[in-house]
């Protein structure tokens, strides 16, 4: 198993998933073909294993397709017996109300994560 290293555009999220266990996701996520994206990587969690996993989000924008996609690569972390000490870090700017309500939602739904909603001054 490789990393995935998917540099971001304005539609699309830089990726860095390291099989360390350091995974990033950073940017704005409305791609044209949320699928297409989002697959790739779905199918690299499922394939994943590690002692300890940490998934920092930086997402500032994200819209409906993506979020469901998102959602589904989050369940896959989940339900993947071959990871161990899961921790999700939602990095939102402080006061996006907005965006921290997307996290929230996200953490309710995650029962078997770690799941932080961590505020950044801009």
């Amino acid at each position: 198993m490789e990393d995935i290293r998917i540099e971001g555009t304005k539609k699309t999220p830089l990726v860095e998933f390291q099989t360390n266990g350091k995974l990033v996701m950073k940017g704005s996520a409305y791609a044209e073909n949320a699928r297409a994206f989002f697959d790739p990587i779905i199918a690299w969690i499922e394939n994943f294993s590690s002692n300890t996993v940490i998934l920092d989000l930086y997402l500032d924008y994200i819209n409906t397709s993506s979020a469901k996609k998102l959602f589904e690569m989050l369940k896959k972390l989940e339900l993947n017996s071959n990871l161990h000490n899961v921790t999700v870090n939602w990095i939102y700017e402080e006061g996006d109300e907005d965006n921290l309500e997307t996290g929230q939602i996200l953490k309710d739904s995650m029962s078997a994560l770690t799941f932080k909603l961590i505020p950044e001054k801009s």
